[in-house]
Protein backbone atom coordinates (compact mmCIF):
# COMPACT_ATOMS: atom_id res chain seq x y z
CA UNK A 1 0.00 0.00 0.00
CA UNK A 2 2.72 2.48 0.98
CA UNK A 3 4.66 1.86 -2.23
CA UNK A 4 1.54 2.55 -4.28
CA UNK A 5 0.95 5.82 -2.43
CA UNK A 6 4.53 6.93 -3.00
CA UNK A 7 4.38 6.02 -6.68
CA UNK A 8 1.09 7.89 -7.17
CA UNK A 9 2.41 10.95 -5.31
CA UNK A 10 5.56 11.01 -7.44
CA UNK A 11 3.49 10.67 -10.61
CA UNK A 12 1.58 13.76 -9.45
CA UNK A 13 4.87 15.64 -9.07
CA UNK A 14 4.97 15.46 -5.28
CA UNK A 15 8.46 15.25 -3.79
CA UNK A 16 7.90 12.55 -1.17
CA UNK A 17 11.42 12.83 0.27
CA UNK A 18 10.94 16.53 0.87
CA UNK A 19 7.56 16.00 2.53
CA UNK A 20 8.99 13.44 4.93
CA UNK A 21 12.06 15.51 5.77
CA UNK A 22 9.91 18.60 6.32
CA UNK A 23 7.62 16.68 8.68
CA UNK A 24 10.60 15.25 10.58
CA UNK A 25 12.19 18.71 10.78
CA UNK A 26 9.16 20.02 12.64
CA UNK A 27 9.77 17.47 15.38
CA UNK A 28 13.56 17.60 15.31
CA UNK A 29 15.11 20.50 13.34
CA UNK A 30 18.65 19.17 13.79
CA UNK A 31 17.68 15.83 12.27
CA UNK A 32 16.13 17.65 9.32
CA UNK A 33 19.37 19.52 8.74
CA UNK A 34 21.38 16.29 8.89
CA UNK A 35 19.05 14.61 6.40
CA UNK A 36 19.18 17.53 3.96
CA UNK A 37 22.98 17.64 4.13
CA UNK A 38 23.16 13.89 3.51
CA UNK A 39 20.88 14.25 0.49
CA UNK A 40 22.94 17.16 -0.82
CA UNK A 41 26.09 15.06 -0.61
CA UNK A 42 24.34 12.18 -2.36
CA UNK A 43 23.10 14.38 -5.22
CA UNK A 44 26.50 16.02 -5.66
CA UNK A 45 28.22 12.64 -5.81
CA UNK A 46 25.69 11.35 -8.32
CA UNK A 47 26.03 14.49 -10.43
CA UNK A 48 29.82 14.13 -10.48
CA UNK A 49 29.50 10.48 -11.53
CA UNK A 50 27.19 11.43 -14.40
CA UNK A 51 29.62 14.15 -15.53
CA UNK A 52 32.48 11.65 -15.57
CA UNK A 53 30.38 9.45 -17.87
CA UNK A 54 29.61 12.44 -20.10
CA UNK A 55 25.94 12.41 -19.16
CA UNK A 56 25.46 16.13 -18.64
CA UNK A 57 21.64 16.08 -18.72
CA UNK A 58 21.43 13.64 -15.83
CA UNK A 59 24.10 15.59 -13.96
CA UNK A 60 22.07 18.77 -14.39
CA UNK A 61 18.95 17.04 -13.08
CA UNK A 62 20.82 15.96 -9.94
CA UNK A 63 22.11 19.48 -9.37
CA UNK A 64 18.63 20.93 -9.83
CA UNK A 65 17.34 18.46 -7.26
CA UNK A 66 20.15 19.54 -4.97
CA UNK A 67 19.02 23.17 -5.24
CA UNK A 68 15.41 22.24 -4.45
CA UNK A 69 16.42 20.67 -1.16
Amino acid sequence: MMEELIKKAEEMGIDVEDLIITAMSRKDPQEGIKLRLALARKYMTEAEEYLKKGESVQASEKRIRLLRN
